[in-house]
């Protein structure tokens, strides 16, 4: 069965071809009259990509060609190992919890998905590949700095406007630092309600072998559906990004 996502993946693919390629940028009719969809499907999902910036217009022809997000995707998807040892992991906390999962990598002010397992509701986060978040607001986005010194985040984050996300988001980097230090002493983050409401992001972090931060696992529950388990979903994604390490650094070794 073809889904609107693996539409949206031939579209993606359709641009990269035709940039690589000596046909120059695509526009949206070439892309409809080349996949057979309806215009305003192909307009929809266009949209979506670029929302998520895996592509971006050209000026002046106005053709669609890769944006930045594609770029730090690939970068990211090089370390094929990890994206290979993480599958099995974000399954498991999927079967578990019947919720989604997916793998994070920082890209400057952004948390960008590199791979993922959804549930019937995951299109309310960041469980599809290419989907970037704020760091500042999300659970992936603040486990992936949970090294940064104070210091340290003030210079990534001292002049960016804090607003958005959900009713508990931090809205200046004190308040950041001071939630990033108690998550710190548990080695994972809890982000009631950071992002999006009533909804609870459970992110550890994924280091390598030399303990660098490369990337964060996460999954996300409703609150209404957390009950009194808070305590063994944080427990269950530190043993899986855990686990993850482990497996990658075993093949890696």
């Amino acid at each position: 069965m073809t889904t609107v996502f693996d539409r949206a993946l031939t579209i993606l693919d359709m641009v990269i071809a035709a940039e690589l390629g000596p046909g120059g940028y695509p526009g949206n009719v070439q892309l409809t009259e080349q996949t057979g969809l309806d215009q305003a499907q192909v307009s929809r999902m266009l949209k979506v990509l670029a929302s998520a910036g895996l592509i971006e217009r050209t000026t002046p022809v106005r053709g669609w060609r890769a944006g930045p997000s594609y770029f730090t995707l690939a970068a990211a998807s090089g370390d094929q190992e990890l994206l290979r040892q993480a599958r099995p992991r974000l399954r498991s906390l999927v079967a578990r919890w019947h919720e989604p999962a997916w793998l994070s990598v920082r890209a400057d002010i952004l948390a960008l998905t590199v791979a993922a397992e959804p549930s019937h509701w995951s299109a309310y986060v960041a469980a599809t590949p290419g989907a970037r978040t704020p760091v500042w607001c999300t659970g992936p986005g603040r486990a992936l700095l949970l090294d940064h010194s104070d210091r340290q985040l003030t210079e990534l984050l001292g002049h960016v406007e804090l607003i958005g996300g959900g009713p508990r988001a931090a809205r200046d980097v004190g308040k950041l630092a001071a939630r990033n230090a108690e998550a710190r002493a548990f080695g994972v983050v809890i982000a009631d309600r950071e992002f999006e409401h009533d909804v609870v992001d459970f992110s550890a972090p994924v280091r390598d072998a030399d303990g660098v931060m490369v990337a964060a696992l996460s999954v996300a529950v409703p609150r209404f559906r957390l009950a009194d388990r808070q305590d063994e979903v944080a427990s269950s994604v530190v043993e899986a990004a855990q686990a993850l390490e482990a497996t990658w650094h075993a093949v890696g070794s």
